[in-house]
Parts: structure tokens; C-alpha cells; sequence
């Protein structure tokens, strides 16, 4: 791992792989020269490593021997290899420098922009505004490509977290006395390493959960007409600019009537609130703290935390967990995630003069309503849309203490955003549109703000806010409670 070796190392690998597949990968790697593959047998060979290249040798069956080389000639047979596949090693410091930069780019790409079209309506058909222009239009394409390579370059297959899984799920599934099998699907698709560094101990968590909640012993699942050995499936995919990672067991499942009785059991939610709730919701109570279904307290599970540190680490960074299950069938959880947390698309809205930036990946839609659709249940505005109720939250309210004025003849522009099943309308003065936007940290300055996760610089150099939208929906369930 330190490089500290000669110009020669051998390595013992037990594989089922043909000899010149082996080969042909190894020389893909810059640093080798040569590669030189053939059977060992440890009646006929020593084990310690030799100063020099091996002779040939007659293949005989066993594991397989991989030598390196710097063989002079192998080097003019691979160079066109070497060629395609150099990579110089660097500093992750110095990625995020690089980005930090490209969203600094990015912002003034926006504010040239404003400027150009500011011109264009100051001076019609003026030759030095369609010059200026055309340079924005430019520098725009090319901070976009800047941006999507540097983006590319901090990108990591998922399959650095994948990988440490199997070994976790074998072990689990011995202590536990089961047989299950984990499948694997999408290692090699990316994001940002960010992501990657916070998706790691949620994903633990929920795959251990699906061994000891999910699976079944086996000789239970032979008795439901189930196969003994049980099945995990864990996937990753692209969804537009998400990525998409799903925990699938075909496991007991989990009955809603039954997470009802043991929110009321254990003082999460009372005996009325828990009825209203509908079978998707009554699922999302895995997530409540304080909550679990087991019957003893293990290592593993019984504590009744978890879940809830799962989904708010999930939320921190911009995510999405849903859990969908069908009792006797199994249990999948969906987790989507930003591909990276430095740039995101936002609508801009505006309230009370102020401009607030909504992440898109929360927006479901736009609604221009008038204060005669709004309601009230239990003290709290709602609108019936398309047969069902939405709670409204007004953001000059949470934000500036003054109340919605529900009399107005004016009409009122409500942002519809989703939290899993959740759904919640954010009432706004003014719809602005959408854009890029880099997202600035302000903890180290204001500390945690509730509402907010952080803030971006607009174009003509004003500074908005980026709403936290789960904090929003923990406003909501604080004022019904």
C-alpha cells in the first residue's frame, strides 16, 4: 500500500478466472510493465517472494501465481495500454478546492448573464450587447463542462461501500441462525464521495435490520412455502440527477395495524392520531424515535434507535428514505440521494421582499389558490387537493412571525413539497423560477437555523436562503402535536 517494494512482487490468488483475463486487466494498471501468470503448488513451489522473475515453469493445478515485471520488451508491448490508462494521483483537498472555485464560476456565470439581459432591455439592438451576449452565452457552455468534469473527477463507484457488505450479512445471518443471500446490483454506479462518506453507516444499519427483523429462520420460511435460504437485495441506480439505492427482502414484512398498536403502546403517538394515519404513513413510524418492533433488547436491535438517526442523516444531506411493505411478502426500502451536495438546482420564491432558494428535488408542484379554498383542522390552514388534505405552512409566518392573511382577495402561490409520503404547501408571496445554485454553509457563522441548511448568492449579488424542507415538515407535526 506505501509503494515500499522493488521492482518485482508476486501474489498468491485462488480464482476461477481464465489466465489471460487475469492478465489482460493487470496490464491495464500504468505502474506494471509485465504480468506473468502461472499455476503454483506448494508441493513443488516455496512461498516467499523471489528477487528476481521466475522461469517458466509447466502449469500444473492450483491457485494461480500473478508475477510483475519490468520487463523491457513487455513495456514497448503495453505502452499503447499504459497510455490510455495514466492517472496521476491527487489530493482530496485540492478537488474541493477546484469546486469551490467552479461554484464561485458559477455564480458570477449567473450574474453576467443578468447583466447581459439587464443591457439588452437598456439597449436594443446595440452590437456591443449582442457581443456581450454572445460571450456570456459562452462562458456559460464552458463553465458548465468545467463544472461536469471536476464534478466527474470527485466521483466514486458505490461499490467501496457495497463491497464490505457480504462478509457483514454472512456473519449476521450465523449469529442469528439463518441462511440468507445478498445480492448485489449497480456497484459500478457513481457519486459524489461526500455522499458516499455519510451513506455508509444508514445503509449498515438497515441491511442488519433486514437480517434480524426481515428474514425468517429457515425453518419457519419452509413452513410458509418460502425456499430456506432468504434473500437481501441491494441495488443502485441513476434517476435523472439522483441516485437511487434500494433494500429489498422477501422476508415477513411489516403490518401497519400492527406498527399502530406499538406506537400507542409506546407513547409515540396516541390512540386517534395513530387511526387517522393511512398504511404508508403507519410504515414511516420505523423512523419515529424511540420506535422498534422487537420483543428483547439485542447488540443489534431493541433500543429503538436507528432508524430515526438513519433518516435524519439521509435528510442532512438533501435524501429521500421511503419504506413500501406487504406483510408475508417482504420489505423494500428506497433511499434517493443527491449526486452531489456542493451545486443543486432550487426554485427561487420570494417572501416578504426576501429571496428564498427550495431544493427541486423537493418540489412536487406549484399551486395558485385562493384564500377561499383554505380550511381549518384543528387550528391549522389546509387546502383539499385532488381529495386530499394539505397542510399549509406560510413562510413569512415562520420566518417573520406575521400571519397569513386568510381574508385577502389576492391570490396565493403555494409550493407543494414532498417528505417521503408526506406532503406539505409552502405558502410564498411570488414564484421567481429555477436555477443553479451553489450552496454556502453559514453553521460556523449563525450556528444551526431552523429552516435553513444554508445559503447562496444570487446573481445580482444578493444573498438568499436554502430551506431545510424537513425541518419545515418537523414545524408542521410540532404545531398539530
Amino acid at each position: 500500500d506505501n509503494e515500499q517494494f522493488d521492482d518485482f512482487f508476486q501474489l498468491l490468488v485462488a480464482t476461477d478466472k481464465p489466465i489471460d483475463n487475469l492478465r489482460h486487466v493487470l496490464l491495464q494498471i500504468s505502474e506494471i510493465r509485465d504480468v506473468e501468470v502461472r499455476p503454483w503448488n506448494h508441493r513443488n513451489e516455496p512461498a516467499s517472494v523471489p528477487t528476481a522473475p521466475p522461469a517458466e515453469e509447466p502449469e500444473k493445478e492450483s491457485p494461480t501465481q500473478l508475477a510483475a515485471s519490468p520487463s523491457v520488451e513487455a513495456e514497448k508491448a503495453t505502452s499503447h495500454a499504459r497510455a490510455v490508462s495514466q492517472t496521476v494521483r491527487v489530493d482530496v483537498e485540492r478537488l474541493d478546492t477546484l469546486l469551490n472555485l467552479v461554484g464561485e464560476l458559477v455564480i458570477d456565470r449567473t450574474r453576467v448573464a443578468q447583466l447581459g439581459r439587464e443591457f439588452e432591455e437598456r439597449f436594443q439592438r446595440d452590437e456591443l450587447v449582442d457581443s456581450l451576449l454572445e460571450a456570456a452565452a459562452h462562458i456559460g457552455r464552458i463553465t458548465d463542462e468545467l463544472q461536469e468534469h471536476i464534478m466527474k473527477a470527485r466521483m466514486l463507484p458505490i461499490e467501496h461501500v457495497f463491497n464490505r457488505f457480504p462478509r457483514m450479512i454472512r456473519d449476521l445471518a450465523q449469529k442469528f441462525g439463518k441462511e440468507v443471500r445478498l445480492v448485489m446490483e449497480g456497484q459500478e454506479t457513481e457519486l459524489d464521495r461526500s455522499v458516499i462518506e455519510i451513506i455508509s453507516d444508514p445503509l449498515i444499519h438497515m441491511l442488519r435490520n433486514s437480517v434480524d427483523h426481515g428474514i425468517e429462520p429457515p425453518e419457519q420460511r419452509e413452513a410458509l412455502g418460502k425456499p430456506r435460504q432468504g434473500t437481501i437485495r441491494l441495488s443502485a441506480r441513476h434517476e435523472e440527477s439522483y441516485i437511487l439505492i434500494e433494500i429489498e427482502d422477501d422476508g415477513k414484512g411489516m403490518d401497519a395495524n400492527h406498527l399502530r398498536e406499538v406506537a400507542v403502546r409506546k407513547g409515540v403517538l396516541t390512540r386517534d392520531a395513530a387511526e387517522r394515519l393511512s398504511d404508508r404513513e403507519a410504515l414511516s413510524l420505523i423512523f419515529a424515535p424511540g420506535f422498534s418492533t422487537a420483543k428483547e433488547v439485542t447488540e443489534v436491535s431493541g433500543r429503538g434507535v436507528g432508524m430515526d438517526i438513519v433518516r435524519s442523516n439521509i435528510q442532512r444531506v438533501g435524501g429521500v428514505v421511503d419504506v413500501d411493505s406487504t406483510p408475508g411478502k417482504g420489505t423494500r426500502i428506497s433511499v434517493r440521494l443527491p449526486l452531489t451536495l456542493a451545486i443543486i438546482r432550487a426554485l427561487l420564491v420570494r417572501v416578504n421582499g426576501q429571496v428564498y432558494a427550495i431544493p427541486l428535488s423537493s418540489v412536487l408542484e406549484t399551486l395558485r389558490i385562493d384564500t377561499g379554498m383554505i380550511q381549518f383542522v384543528g387550528g391549522r390552514p389546509v387546502i383539499v387537493l385532488r381529495g386530499r388534505s394539505l397542510p399549509l405552512l406560510s413562510l413569512q409566518a415562520h420566518f417573520y412571525g406575521e400571519y397569513m392573511d386568510c381574508k385577502s382577495e389576492e391570490p396565493m402561490f403555494v409550493v407543494v413539497v414532498g417528505l417521503g409520503e408526506r406532503q406539505l404547501g409552502l405558502v410564498v408571496n411570488h414564484l421567481i423560477g429555477e436555477q443553479e445554485v451553489v450552496i454556502k454553509s453559514l453553521s460556523r457563522y449563525l450556528g444551526e437555523i431552523s429552516g435553513v441548511s444554508g445559503a447562496t448568492i444570487l446573481g445580482d449579488g444578493r444573498v438568499a436562503l436554502i430551506l431545510e424542507v424537513a425541518d419545515m415538515f418537523n414545524q408542521v407535526t410540532a404545531c398539530a402535536a
